[in-house]
């Protein structure tokens, strides 16, 4: 049984995600507040979160979700116009329930409770509010909208696994009794198996009851809008059967039928009667309007299209998910292993043998490609958030800027989504504030008075790119190039080429803002963008040009847990470099190396001069191969050129599941984790950006230029 912590658990995660989606779809009614489609998706939001927070007692939220609702089904039913301040006071409400769902429902800080009152409040002012037209206030009720007391027949019977969808139907009926007043209701316990043969995740009782409610039929259809597909639920108006609150029709039934029809007895009859009711497939039998055999392959495919929908997804805790993937790690390094003793044995020539460890790696790399894909989630989710950024602070700044993304099916482990989301909020509050301009700036330059902000996301060559353009006023060359100079970076006449120039943006204090600002201007932002894009072994480029906006280039790799890499000696070491940033592996020719003053060592590659690095020398490791000439030289992709990388030896292709040094060891600079060979030696992955800088920040050291 799930226990109520789990519950909980459930409920958190379907509901962060609900308000995520409503959110957005707030958003989109923004832009058009007619919109029947978006207004419905909102108030079906709205409603499951009441109820799902209902069933876990959650009443804070619960309450004031109840008066969004209220709100929002006057907006459905076109008494209440959609407007923006509307769309606002929404929004915050949608803020709210995050911040509530961040708390245990019996813990709820008091500052948060007066919040969510007076959030509620502000609702609840908008529930009486005038109907479109001069007069509607004035009007008094009128028989013809719905708002009379009336009579509604209930019958409600339900799938005995409504429990998986999350709905709860004790829920149900007490959203009934908030509607009105139950003057009639009847149980049916005829289902109920033995105590013994009872399944704590089945249902078995089934209601008819009557509501007698001033509210319109269409409020009380409104709280099976989810289950009225999947049950059977039934509401008829029998206003006209009573009369001063009594049943009209007990004048002609006997007192047995009276006390069945209450309820009281006759449980037996009740479930005749519930079954006597005509289903559609039964009245076309009835007008020969259908085969019966035809009818009953059709229920029969129906059924089992709802048994798979059913069972087509599954939530999996990510604690689990973490550990299935270490296990895959663990079976790749053992996999390595086995391979590695299998060929310096006595039994290296042994076919069958070599056979079945071929087909035992082909099985081990396709779960580990199954098991990741898994872990991949689409980037939607991410972008959909920036909506509500882009939209708060072009308010603030009073901008027009409207937000354009593609590829937000694109997918990415779960792991980088998490961790890609703080870099890419500073890039989007850098293009609205510091990119786009003011409308008037805007209309003087020839633009539209409205900015675009551009999110995309696409899979190159192995690798996610995820782009942040603006159309904007670019980045200034010579600002920059005059802040560089007044921090010492650079002498005074100095030019550099673009991307060199652009990479100061990353430096740590380094701002080109010309006032300091909530959002900007202190020095804080792009180096933490640079820096935790490098911790997801990505990189970042920036383009620009002058009045016509600047764009943020992502690369990030797909999975963090386990990477294709190439094996290379330096001594008696082993190393891995990612195989995703190696360009060519070349020996260098001679007169291929030139030691040029101020700029050191460069290896010609085809055409271009690289600089290129020792790795024994940059990581202190001893070895007699130091002339270029006797050793391999990987041309690597770095994060704004090509580099040079200088190794004894290229020993081949391989796997690498990658581990912490951090967490088992210590931080080592230039690397991003560390591998198992197969013959059980721990080889260092290198971190190709955090070899670039290592290498030419010491190199700055000796010359004395830095």
């Amino acid at each position: 049984m799930l226990n109520k912590d789990g519950l909980y658990h459930i409920f958190v995660e379907e509901s962060r995600e609900l308000l995520t989606g409503l959110e957005a779809d707030l958003l989109e009614l923004e832009k058009d507040l007619q919109n029947a489609e978006t207004i419905n998706r909102v108030f079906r939001s709205v409603h499951t979160l009441k109820g799902s927070s209902g069933m876990v007692e959650f009443s804070v939220l619960t309450d004031f979700t109840h008066e969004f609702e209220n709100v929002l089904s006057r907006v459905r039913s076109g008494e209440l116009r959609a407007t923006q301040k509307l769309i606002s006071i929404f929004l915050e409400a949608v803020d709210l329930g995050k911040r509530l769902l961040d708390q245990r429902p019996d813990r709820v800080p008091e500052a948060l409770r007066l919040e969510a009152s007076r959030v509620a409040e502000g609702l609840k002012r908008y529930q009486g509010i005038e109907a479109p037209g001069e007069n509607a206030a004035k009007k008094g009720p009128d028989p013809k909208d719905g708002f009379n007391e009336k009579y509604i027949n209930i019958v409600l019977k339900f799938r005995p696994d409504i429990y998986r969808s999350g709905t709860d139907p004790l829920m149900l009926l007490k959203e009934l009794a908030e509607q009105g007043e139950i003057v009639r209701v009847r149980c049916d316990v005829g289902s109920l198996p033995p105590l013994d043969q009872i399944q704590h995740d089945k249902f078995y009782l089934s209601w008819e009851l009557v509501l007698k409610t001033s509210k319109p039929l269409s409020a009380v259809e409104n709280i099976f809008i989810f289950v009225r597909d999947e049950n059977t639920i039934m509401l008829e108006d029998i206003s006209g059967r009573f009369k001063e609150g009594v049943d009209l029709q007990y004048a002609d039934k006997k007192l047995g039928e009276i006390l069945e029809e209450e309820g009281i007895i006759g449980q037996q009859e009740l479930e005749e009667a519930i079954r006597g009711q005509k289903r559609a497939g039964e009245i076309l039998l009835e007008k020969n309007k259908v085969d019966s055999e035809v009818l009953d392959g059709v229920l029969r495919r129906q059924q089992r299209s709802k048994e798979l929908s059913q069972t087509s997804t599954l939530r999996v805790d990510t604690g689990k998910l973490d550990k299935l993937v270490n296990l895959v790690g663990e079976m790749v390094i053992g996999v390595a292993r086995m391979n590695q003793i299998l060929q310096s044995s006595a039994l290296s020539h042994n076919r069958d043998l070599n056979d079945t460890l071929d087909q035992l790696e082909r099985i081990s790399r396709d779960v580990q490609e199954q098991v990741m894909r898994v872990r991949m989630i689409p980037i939607e989710a991410t972008f959909r958030r920036f909506q509500r950024v882009v939209r708060d602070i072009a308010n603030d700044l009073d901008k027009k800027i409207n937000l354009y993304m593609s590829g937000t099916e694109t997918e990415l482990d779960k792991t980088v989504i998490e961790r890609i989301d703080d870099p890419l909020k500073h890039l989007i509050r850098n293009a609205v504030d510091h990119g786009i301009e003011r409308p008037e700036e805007r209309l003087k330059r020839g633009k539209p008075v409205e900015g675009s902000v551009w999110l995309r996301a696409y899979q190159q060559e192995g690798k996610i790119i995820v782009e942040v353009e603006d159309d904007g006023h670019g980045i200034d060359r010579d600002r920059i190039l005059r802040k560089a100079v007044e921090a010492g970076l650079i002498a005074k006449g100095t030019d550099l080429p673009a991307q060199e120039l652009y990479g100061m943006l990353f430096l740590p204090g380094f701002s080109t803002a010309k006032k300091v600002t909530e959002l900007s201007g202190r020095g804080v932002g792009l180096d933490v963008v640079k820096r935790n894009i490098e911790a997801l072994r990505g990189s970042i480029e920036v383009y620009s040009e002058k009045d016509n906006g600047t764009l943020f280039r992502i690369k990030l790799p797909l999975t963090l847990a386990i990477i294709d890499g190439m094996r290379v000696a330096v001594g008696t070491e082993i190393l891995t470099l990612p195989l995703l940033s190696i360009i060519e592996a070349v020996r260098p020719g001679p007169d291929s190396i030139k030691t040029i003053e101020g700029k050191g060592e460069l290896m010609e590659f085809r055409g271009e001069y690289l600089p290129l690095i020792r790795l024994y020398e940059l990581l202190g490791f001893e070895t007699a191969v130091t002339d270029p000439e006797e050793a391999i030289v990987i041309i690597l992709e770095a994060s704004t050129r090509k580099i040079a990388l200088m190794v004894d030896d290229v020993i081949g292709q391989h796997q690498a599941v990658i581990k912490s040094l951090d967490t088992n060891y210590r931080r080592i600079e230039g690397t991003s984790g560390a591998t198992i060979l197969g013959d059980g030696r721990v080889s260092i992955i290198l971190d190709v950006h955090g070899i670039e800088t290592l290498a030419f920040g010491r190199r700055r050291v000796r010359e004395g230029t830095a």
